[in-house]
């Protein structure tokens, strides 16, 4: 969950940098075609970025010896032991649980709206009385709505349009229909299932129907021997049905629309202002889809000490695991991420592991008494047999806690082991243990 919380994080932040540069310097350019597919460009650029992570420096560029071993492993949600307490109170998560609640909750109501939406459309389409036509059809309506296209269908209120209007009109849905703007309309709504909470996605939205609107707009008005005569149209229609969510409506930003008519056509220089963005677009992939070093863990290290190698790291190893140790196979390979994790009594480790270590788990009465705490992280591998093996402390606290870590993790029974290619395969875990006095 925290990958998911994250990964939106920065899609979100991608979104509002590619957002702000179109307001800026797009916004008023009659290049609306550009404008069209920049925007939908926006959106597939913030989602794919930050799932890239393109080293650098290659595999060499960490200073830290073989650190990378210690901080990229499979992280197990933090526990936190309580003075007086005979089991392990897991933190993490209440508010986060709280804040996937919420996101989940609002993801769901906009994707029945826009099911919804789709429902009320078709229910449109059967009351009314259907003219197909070449490529299209038209469905004239008794009820009074605001023309709109949905996909190849155009609807129509039957009564109220003069034949030279609804002439007008439908050129301007049957270019919506030519330019495919419902995929438009279903591909943004999707992604504001997913980024609802970012108001830089609602911000985009209403931008590419008004670039829809201009597009149709433009290409009615050529039809048309008279900018007067379409403008005095576009008024007559601030009337009817609010359109639909998933529909290009005639009449919506109608103001908007015909100032934009009236505007001058961008100049050539003009053409030259998306170069702007290319810098933008190197900046955000440096900053999300590259990285020197493995970046999972490095928060939880103490970075104010000297880092372990893993051969300093494995001298921590308590003399009860030197015998283990020394019986691995030597140069096996330890993976961190493989097709089939392993297991802890059936389950997953975030919930199972944990609940064997809450059962386990005691604070020591010497660090009690001393007032000691804070954040213990053991590292430690599920061999190919399913032992848990090479038990050490990433980060100490006293004696006391690192002990007590990791006797309870050495204590574990035996896991399902993790699978690579069908072979079981050793991989590698961090589990951070914080101990907390009142």
């Amino acid at each position: 969950m925290n990958d998911l919380m994250i990964y939106i994080y920065e899609s979100g932040i991608c979104l509002a940098v590619l957002f702000a540069l179109y307001w800026l310097i797009l916004r008023k350019e009659t290049y609306f075609r550009f404008n069209r597919f920049y925007l939908l460009g926006a959106i597939l650029v913030s989602c794919l970025l930050p799932l890239g992570h393109i080293s650098v420096f290659g595999s060499e560029a960490s200073t830290l010896g073989a650190v990378p071993r210690v901080v990229n492993a499979i992280r197990l949600p933090e526990l936190i032991i309580t003075e007086g307490s005979n089991h392990v109170i897991n933190s993490p998560s209440n508010w986060q649980l709280i804040i996937f609640m919420i996101y989940i909750s609002g993801a769901v109501l906009l994707m029945l709206r826009m099911i919804l939406g789709i429902m009320k459309v078709s229910m449109l389409k059967r009351k009314g009385t259907m003219i197909k036509h070449d490529g299209y059809s038209v469905v004239h309506m008794k009820q009074e709505i605001a023309p709109f296209s949905f996909f190849r269908t155009i609807f129509i209120q039957n009564t109220r349009i003069e034949p030279s209007d609804e002439r007008h009109i439908l050129n301007h849905e049957r270019i919506h229909i030519k330019q495919k703007h419902s995929y438009d309309n279903i591909f943004v709504e999707v992604f504001l299932i997913i980024f609802w909470f970012n108001p830089f996605m609602w911000l985009l939205k209403g931008a590419l129907r008004n670039t829809h609107e201009y597009l149709a707009d433009t290409g009615a008005v050529n039809e048309t021997s008279s900018l007067s005569t379409y403008q005095s149209l576009l008024l007559k229609q601030i009337i009817g049905l609010f359109p639909i969510v998933v529909t290009n409506s005639f009449n919506s930003n109608i103001k908007k629309r015909i100032k934009m008519m009236s505007r001058n056509k961008s100049s050539v220089l003009a053409k030259f202002k998306p170069l702007l963005l290319a810098p933008v677009l190197v900046c955000l992939t440096l900053i999300f889809a590259c990285s020197e070093k493995p970046m999972d863990f490095t928060d939880d290290l103490n970075l104010e000490e000297p880092v372990l190698v893993e051969a300093e790291a494995m001298e921590l190893v308590t003399e009860e695991n030197n015998d283990q140790k020394a019986n691995d196979h030597e140069g096996e390979q330890v993976f961190f991420i493989v097709e089939e994790m392993p297991t802890f009594n059936g389950g997953e480790p975030a919930s199972e592991f944990r609940a064997f270590a809450t059962r386990n788990l005691r604070y020591p009465e010497s660090a009690l008494e001393k007032g000691i705490e804070g954040r213990v992280i053991i590292q430690f591998a599920v061999d190919k047999n399913g032992d848990v093996v090479d038990p050490v402390v990433v980060r100490g606290v006293s004696p006391e806690l690192d002990k007590e870590a990791l006797r309870v993790v050495s204590s574990s029974p035996k896991w399902t082991p993790g699978k690579q290619r069908g072979k079981a395969v050793k991989v590698l875990f961090t589990f951070p243990l914080n101990f907390e006095l009142p």
